[in-house]
């Protein structure tokens, strides 16, 4: 009895099915698998027993798939492992809790997906043999003889695009890797991308509808390495139309980094007076490599442990022993479990800083003011200006060591006034830094005129005139500049607040123009004129 393989996918091109060959059934070829060469094959199957896709064991919780094979809610699928013939009484059926589907997969083409990749998380490990990913980043070499198996189909019409049942015994066959040239020739640049996906076939050999997700493998048994994952094509074995497969080591990073437990974060500390400041960030191997879910942080000398959400990066540990040296170990979790932990060990103690205060001094200026305790070295510090988190920081400023408390004024100029700001100081000693709560200063407000300004006096020459400035509300402090005009002119050097009249004005109109600039604006209002008599 002949037997036709199991091998290709759920999805197809549209546009290209329907092929001009002849319109009898094909055996795809292949034959039964043995479970010392497949041991890490995976079937995913619905809550019925119905087998819809194939997948590999990666991890002992992990089942790599395509994504297209997403077809039902977690709680809907069940994976059977650890056999080859799927009504074996020893088979592992195992319950999935969560589908992670490649970040980047996509359908730029319909049936021909991109990044088509899953994992599958099992409620429970398996216990068959896990197969490691390929090395490097490109596909196999052409020609490279590689082998795929499968639970799908094993016969398909390309005359009415039918596709004949799937088995419950494991079959597998040969493939050779194809040019990407023909891969492109066939379906298209629009649909084939070179760097992430490859072809393989051999005459009358191919994957076929039900086999999606399943393995491509280098080797046999204990020295086989997972090289590709059925993904598309266009029927089962059609001489112009080799089976498509996602390249597993151009995604090795998104696999290893859902499977495997996170990096060691980077953490720094700063201190304060009975606190500890502690600061993370957890980098990522690649782009789309997953994002630790949270983190943990402990203090070693004291037991300490506080659990945080995976979007966190800051903690305040309050209320320790000044002068006690503290360890403090971040690690970051994910659904395996904690990754190793970064440690960073500082003292806390009185911060240098004391009497903090940052005020409107100018327009879009700002003055802040604080007092450095004595100190027995040079200390480091600078201003720390910014608005919802963002700081930028001034450059590092030198205060000689002291004796007796040091204060330190600091104006900074061109601060934007259209919103609620936050100072801070920083200070360095040797690898720490430490800085002070913020310092909130809230909107600067324009200069409005409450009563206007005014002149005031007798109109005549020889007589005193005063301009008065009115009164104004708004942010300060305010800085007043007058302006004497003679018949809406500018006269040179009067810019005090009386002006006398000469001859020269006999006749004239004398008004007098206020300028108030403050943090939140600047504001002209002119008095009203007044004639001046001879």
């Amino acid at each position: 009895m002949r037997f036709g393989l199991v091998l290709t996918l759920c999805l197809y091109v549209a546009a290209l099915t329907g092929s001009a060959l002849a319109a009898t059934p094909r055996i795809v070829g292949g034959q039964e698998a043995t479970a010392a060469d497949w041991g890490f094959v995976a079937a995913l199957e619905t809550k019925h027993g119905s087998s819809f896709c194939g997948g590999a064991v990666v991890a002992p919780q992990w089942v790599l798939t395509a994504g297209h094979c997403r077809l039902y809610s977690a709680s809907a699928v069940q994976v059977v492992a650890g056999a080859t013939d799927l009504a074996a009484p020893n088979r592992q059926v195992l319950m999935v809790d969560r589908q992670l589907r490649h970040p980047l997969y996509r359908q730029p083409v319909k049936g021909a997906p991109r990044a088509d990749l899953m994992l599958v998380h099992l409620t429970s490990a398996t216990t068959a043999p896990v197969i490691p990913i390929a090395t490097g980043t490109k596909a196999p070499a052409v020609g490279t003889l590689l082998h795929v198996a499968g639970w799908g189909s094993t016969a398909y019409s390309s005359r009415d695009d039918t596709y004949g049942p799937g088995v419950t015994l494991l079959r597998q066959t040969a493939v050779r890797v194809s040019p990407a040239d023909t891969c492109a020739t066939a379906y298209g640049t629009k649909a084939f991308a070179t760097a992430a996906m490859f072809c393989a076939a051999l005459p009358d050999k191919d994957a076929c509808a039900g086999d999606s997700g399943g393995p491509l493998v280098s080797g046999a048994g204990a020295s086989g390495i997972l090289v590709g994952v059925v993904s598309w094509g266009t029927g089962c074995a059609l001489n112009d139309y080799p089976g498509v497969y996602s390249l597993a080591a151009h995604n090795r990073c998104w696999i290893e980094s859902t499977i495997g437990l996170p990096g060691a974060p980077d953490v720094a500390l700063a201190t304060d007076d009975g606190s500890l400041v502690v600061n993370w960030e957890s980098s990522k191997p690649c782009v789309e490599a997953t994002d630790p879910t949270g983190f943990r942080i402990r203090i070693a000398e004291t037991g300490h442990q506080i659990d945080v959400g995976g979007t966190v990066r800051r903690l305040d540990l309050a209320g320790l022993v000044n002068g006690a040296p503290l360890t403090v170990l971040v690690s970051a979790l994910n659904i395996n479990g904690e990754g190793p932990a970064a440690s960073k060990t500082a003292t806390p103690g009185p911060n240098l800083v004391t009497a903090v205060e940052a005020v409107w001094s100018a327009y879009r200026q700002v003055t802040t003011t604080f007092v450095l305790a004595p100190h027995a070295t040079d200390v480091q510090w600078r201003i720390e200006g910014g608005s919802d988190l963002k700081f930028k920081a001034a450059p590092w400023q030198v205060a000689p060591a002291a004796s007796e408390p040091t204060i330190i004024s600091f104006a900074r100029s061109g601060v934007p006034r259209g919103r609620q700001l936050e100072f801070r100081i920083a200070t360095f000693d040797g690898a720490i830094t430490s800085t002070t709560e913020r310092i909130e200063l809230s909107v600067a407000t324009p200069p409005v005129a409450i009563r206007r300004p005014h002149l005031r006096g007798t109109a005549a020459v020889g007589t005193t005139l005063h301009c008065d400035l009115g009164h104004w509300s708004g942010t300060r402090p305010f800085v007043v500049v007058r302006q004497w005009l003679r018949d809406d002119q500018a006269l040179a050097d009067q810019t005090a607040a009386t002006f006398v009249p000469r001859t020269v004005d006999a006749g004239r109109t004398v008004a007098c123009r206020v300028t108030i600039s403050g943090p939140g604006g600047i504001v002209r209002r002119t008095t009203s004129g007044l004639v001046i008599a001879s």
